[in-house]
């Protein structure tokens, strides 16, 4: 008897863990689609909200004088592309700046600065020998120059911070310096050029003669904008 009495008690011991399990099961598929549903939302991931927004150039150009003396003629501007910015600058010199001139790297979609490096024309007079570069470290853009200016420049410093904090316009962004470029024997007093607050240099402007007289450095706003609009 003890036997048949096991044998009747199981099947309703299997039909409690059925039960059980019909109850749970519609719980966890509510909550997987639930999770799926979140997931393929619009915007929902982080990744995708990044890609949402971008970093464009404007075409309004604006020049900060860094000094130098009253002589020369007006010279060519060295610009940048459109949508791309300053990331360092190279000097030709003699005795003197002869020429400068820009790297520049363009904007991606995602609001980042391209791999691509493309040099701007020269603008100064043409002459001298070596050829001295001042670039900025990666991801960073060109913002202004600091130095040393007389009749004519005598050293020029490249001021960097990172492409997404000038165009957020951040009151104290991270600034990097390039490597001094100087002319054999500087003179001259101290020098500053930086472009305003959320705006990057796109550009040299310069008088020269027989040497580089004067330098202006040309900046640019970057505005943040929506993929979507």
């Amino acid at each position: 008897m003890k036997n048949s009495y096991r044998r009747q008690q199981a099947p309703n011991c299997d039909a409690r863990q059925q039960r059980g399990t019909a109850r749970i099961a519609p719980v966890f598929a509510i909550l997987l689609a639930v999770a799926l549903g979140a997931l393929a939302a619009p915007g929902s991931h982080p990744q995708d909200r990044d890609h949402d927004h971008f970093i464009f150039v404007s075409r309004e150009r604006v020049a900060r004088d860094f000094g130098g003396g009253n002589g020369g003629r007006p010279s060519p501007d060295a610009q940048c592309e459109e949508d791309s910015v300053a990331v360092g600058f190279h000097v030709q010199t003699g005795e003197y700046f002869n020429t400068a001139w820009l790297d520049c790297a363009h904007i991606d979609r995602d609001g980042r600065l391209g791999d691509d490096r493309r040099m701007t024309g020269r603008t100064g007079s043409p002459g001298g020998r070596p050829v001295h570069d001042a670039l900025c470290p990666e991801h960073f853009a060109l913002r202004g120059l600091r130095g040393r200016t007389g009749a004519s420049i005598d050293e020029a410093v490249g001021q960097c911070s990172p492409l997404h904090e000038i165009a957020a316009r951040v009151d104290n962004p991270r600034i990097e310096w390039t490597q001094p470029v100087m002319r054999p024997n500087p003179g001259g007093h101290p020098a500053e050029a930086a472009c305003p607050m959320g705006s990057a240099v796109t550009g040299f402007r310069s008088t020269s003669g027989e040497y580089m007289d004067h330098l202006w450095i040309v900046c640019s706003e970057l505005r943040a904008g929506d993929h979507n609009r």
